[in-house]
């Protein structure tokens, strides 16, 4: 919306520098609001009429709203010198009316005007802004003549008798002058009489009593008075005050289109797909806060800063909570409020949708490095590899002798050439180290394999894992999806990385694997464990489970009890907070350690939606049962926040590799910190029904499913898994220690 009329109300008036510079200017980023037309417009039209005449105005609404703003448009409106006064709470007449205070000798000489100009200000810069432009001079030589100033007064010796002079208050000044004065916040004002002292300078014609003499309103003196409303320390208007303005407006934020306008002329920032999805996003959380007496502010502050974020490169998700929620409020319970709310309405999921299409369109026909992938925090390659793999899977199903003439080819090259071949090996690590650093048999941290030999082994395995994992997904509601199974690739600096993780949980595992150690070895149980395929004696109340498990076996003194251990590490982008992914590769790490010194079954996975259209499952295989130790550590320090997750696929990937162990034991732990959702649709009760479904089949397994829930999502967590799966550990500085705890009661 742009200016059509002149507002101007002083026409023929001369002001000093000081004014003209005072006088507020229009940035080209300013967007002229209806309500400043219609404000603007009745001021110039009653100007002339003496008894109808608008001189005060009250601008009430929330903050962000654009009170201030709408002030200082009105001083370029009217061409009239801007001021403001801010209330506080202890604030007395004295600050309504003015002060006596020492006079030095160059308030009646020279400085006369530069002490003008220091008035103006609030700050020392702003001091320094107004000397400069007042003399024409640069910040420098500004600087010098303040320096003067303060040099000569404190070293006047001039022993005349101390005088004093009654400075006025701004207040007096604007009314006195002629100004546009801005009141901010009279509200928090604890002494009610204070601002009715202003009650008759309010009046046309006005006047205030001050102790050097009477000073009258000047006729072009526009107050404007703007406050919040119903916020802490905020008290009701004064009635006799709110009696005297002539004009008065309900300040709510904008319409849609009118904050995206805003927005991208304040930022630049003009994709109109995020503009309004963020605004949306915005007046949500303003009606939410309202009704639940949040508060904090959803303002159009709060939206400009979010959507410069987003033009500087951060991702919306995640830069919604410093920018937007925290601003609301830290609160556990509102901020769960809500989030609910925002994900009841599905702005999130649009907007992760706009973030998906974006990053594919910019990065659509160029391979980005894995330098700026990880300094992204996404895994674009993840769609490519899915892609080449599946690829490469197909040729080999069709045609056999194409894999077998390719691994003859590989068979005939050195290890070191094969390993350099593979894709994680064809990128340099971000460090710049080699992939096939030299390591001492210290440095290998009780590993038996090389980094090359390791490599190799990733890669063979991994081609077996997509293959399985595709095969348990055929039947599913993912497979039209897709679902990639990686293997993390393992760095001379992740050794080091993981030499510094196993040295925090390290202490802890140790102890409490002593502990188990000691009482398995002094345990003899005469007992049978049942549902052998072999061993003792015949258990004819087994046939009827069709299972072919129809034998007990004896436990002698020197077996160990039976578990087996699957974990899940939820790493969606929202772990980045409060370092949550930190605290859950502590807990990793040291479950593992754990299981290998007391010799568990033990299996590890990561997961993410990918940054793709239709967001396909990476899975991270960090280690799998029939792994080696080797590098675990290493490995565990490659995970990180990515993006979406949809936890239906790797717990049925998981419950089914586990429900094939032999263990009588098989427990699956769940590190979570939010709710299931990836696109295209997979969140609320669709996501809720595959859960439970998977809970449901892998049961019947004798899988034991445990939800470890870590975020402010905790109950909704519950609810999906049922309160009998379920384990707060919301105290991340301990979750490694409570989840060592709770698997060490299961053996």
């Amino acid at each position: 919306m742009t200016e059509t009329t002149n507002y101007s109300v002083t026409e023929g008036r001369h002001f000093s520098k000081v004014e003209q510079q005072m006088i507020w200017r229009k940035p080209a980023s300013h967007q002229t609001s209806v309500e400043e037309l219609r404000i603007a417009s009745e001021i110039k039209l009653n100007w002339d009429d003496p008894e109808m005449k608008i001189m005060n105005v009250l601008l009430e609404g929330d903050a962000g709203s654009g009170k201030t703003q709408l002030a200082r448009a009105l001083s370029a409106d009217l061409q009239l010198p801007y001021t403001k006064v801010t209330c506080f709470a202890d604030m007395d007449k004295t600050d309504v009316f003015g002060a006596l205070l020492p006079v030095v000798s160059a308030d009646d000489e020279e400085d006369g005007e530069l002490l003008e100009a220091i008035y103006q200000a609030d700050c020392l810069e702003g001091v320094l802004d107004l000397i400069a432009r007042h003399y024409s001079i640069s910040q420098e030589k500004a600087r010098e003549r303040f320096a003067e100033l303060i040099q000569r007064v404190t070293n006047d010796t001039d022993n005349r008798p101390i005088q004093y002079k009654f400075y006025p208050s701004e207040i007096v000044r604007a009314i006195e002058k002629g100004y546009l004065l801005e009141i901010q916040e009279p509200t928090v004002i604890r002494d009610a009489s204070v601002l009715v002292a202003l009650n008759s300078a309010l009046e046309n014609n006005g006047i205030l009593n001050i102790p050097t003499g009477i000073i009258r309103r000047h006729p072009d003196c526009v107050v404007v008075i703007t406050t919040n409303r119903n916020y802490q320390g905020n008290r009701p208007l004064n009635e006799s005050l709110r009696d005297r303005v002539q004009h008065a407006e309900k300040m709510d934020l904008p319409s849609l289109e009118v904050m995206m306008e805003r927005a991208q002329a304040k930022t630049g920032f003009a994709d109109e797909r995020y503009l309004e999805i963020m605004a949306k996003v915005i007046r949500l959380l303003d009606e939410t806060a309202k009704a639940n007496a949040i508060k904090g502010v959803a303002g159009m502050r709060s939206y400009f800063f979010w959507v410069n974020s987003l033009k500087q490169g951060q991702n919306p998700l995640e830069s919604l909570y410093p920018k937007v929620l925290y601003k609301l409020t830290t609160d556990e319970n509102e901020l769960s409020i809500l989030i609910n709310a925002l994900d009841d309405s599905n702005l999130l999921v649009d907007l992760q949708q706009v973030e998906s299409k974006a990053i594919i369109q910019k990065n659509k026909g160029r391979k980005i490095s894995a330098e700026e992938a990880d300094q992204r925090n996404i895994t674009q390659e993840a769609e490519n590899a899915t892609l080449k793999v599946e690829a490469v899977e197909a040729e080999s199903e069709d045609a056999p002798e194409v894999e077998a003439e390719e691994e003859k080819s590989e068979s005939s090259q050195p290890k070191s050439s094969k390993v350099e071949k593979t894709e994680e090996t064809q990128r340099n690590t971000s460090d710049g180290k080699s992939d096939s650093a030299k390591m001492s048999d210290e440095e290998k941290i009780g590993s038996n394999l090389s980094l090359d030999e390791m490599a190799e082994w990733d890669k063979q395995q991994r081609k077996e894992l997509n293959r399985e994992t595709r095969a348990v997904m055929k039947d599913t509601i993912h497979a039209k999806e897709g679902t990639i199974v990686h293997r993390p690739k393992i760095t001379a600096k992740a050794v080091e990385e993981g030499k510094k993780l196993t040295s925090l949980v390290l202490p802890e595992v140790e102890s409490l694997s002593r502990v188990i150690n000691d009482l398995l070895e002094k345990e003899e149980s005469a007992d049978f464990s049942s549902g052998k395929y072999y061993g003792a004696r015949f258990n004819p109340s087994r046939v009827a489970y069709g299972d072919l498990r129809n034998f007990d076996k004896k436990n002698p003194p020197s077996e160990q009890p039976s578990l087996a251990l699957a974990v899940r590490v939820d790493e969606s982008g929202s772990m980045v907070r409060d370092d949550r992914i930190e605290k859950a590769k502590q807990a990793a790490l040291a479950l593992g350690l754990f299981a290998e010194k007391t010799k568990i079954p033990f299996m590890l996975y990561g997961d993410s939606a990918d940054v793709s259209q239709r967001e396909k499952t990476s899975l991270y295989s960090y280690k799998e049962f029939n792994d080696p130790y080797d590098f675990l550590a290493a490995k565990i320090t490659t995970m990180k926040p990515r993006q979406n997750n949809r936890d239906g696929v790797p717990l049925r990937v998981l419950a089914d590799k586990l429900s094939s162990e032999t263990a009588d034991t098989k427990i699956l732990l769940n590190i979570s910190d939010g709710q299931p959702k990836a696109l295209p649709d997979y969140t609320a009760k669709k996501a809720q029904e595959d859960i439970q479904q998977v809970i449901a089949d892998y049961e019947r397994k004798g899988v034991i499913f445990i939800a470890c829930a870590i975020g402010e999502d905790k109950e909704a967590i519950k609810n999906i898994y049922g309160e009998d799966r379920f384990v707060d550990i919301s105290d991340l500085a301990t979750m490694p220690q409570q989840l060592l705890q709770l698997i060490s009661r299961f053996i």
